[in-house]
């Protein structure tokens, strides 16, 4: 049996500082089934580099996730082990960023709908 929708994102020992430009997005969606962009492609030659997550959502059948432009999973399909009615937060720290493969935009999606709110800390960079 293979894992489904797996993954193997790039994490790099650091982010480039040639262009390095480091930035915030913080949002929410009220149904993220479809795929929203949470930041946009950063152009040729440059790539977006993700530093610290922390994913909320309050609905025990979204399974957030983030992913790029092409629907290739970097971090998450994330199950609550919670009942109904109730939220989780997901708050992570990465020791090495995740690098998303050069001029790609990075997306939160969700299984169904719900509310799933994001903060995410990263840094875009020529690679």
């Amino acid at each position: 049996m293979a894992l489904t929708a797996s993954s193997t994102p790039t994490m790099v020992p650091q982010i480039p500082s040639l262009g390095r430009v480091d930035w915030v997005v913080n949002g929410y969606s009220t149904d993220a089934s479809s795929a929203d962009e949470v930041k946009a492609a950063p152009g040729v030659g440059k790539a977006l580099f993700i530093k610290e997550v922390i994913i909320t959502c309050n609905d025990v059948d979204s399974y957030p996730w983030l992913q790029d432009e092409d629907d290739n999973v970097l971090f998450g399909r994330f199950f609550t082990l919670l009942t109904s009615g109730s939220g989780f937060v997901l708050a992570w720290k990465f020791t090495r960023p995740i690098q998303l493969v050069t001029n790609k935009a990075l997306e939160i999606k969700a299984a169904a709908g719900g509310n799933v709110s994001i903060w995410i800390e990263g840094a875009t960079a020529e690679v």
